[in-house]
């Protein structure tokens, strides 16, 4: 019954538009931490600080952008 009423709510908050989950990073920041990759002058570990973005999701991000 719980689980029937969950799933109704979250169809229903999907039909007016609402998305659910952990919000993407910013593509601004993405683009900058790829940028400085490529160029070969930073480590991940000072794109990691720059940026903020962690090391999985950096390498992640840069098997998309190949």
């Amino acid at each position: 019954m719980i689980s029937e009423r969950t799933k109704s709510g979250l169809q229903a908050a999907r039909s007016r538009g609402k998305k659910s989950g952990r919000p993407t990073k910013k593509e601004d920041k993405v683009e900058m931490a790829v940028k400085m990759y490529k160029s070969k002058d930073y480590t991940i570990k000072q794109i990691t600080v720059a940026t903020g973005i962690s090391n999985t999701t950096q390498y992640r991000y840069l098997e998309k952008a190949h």
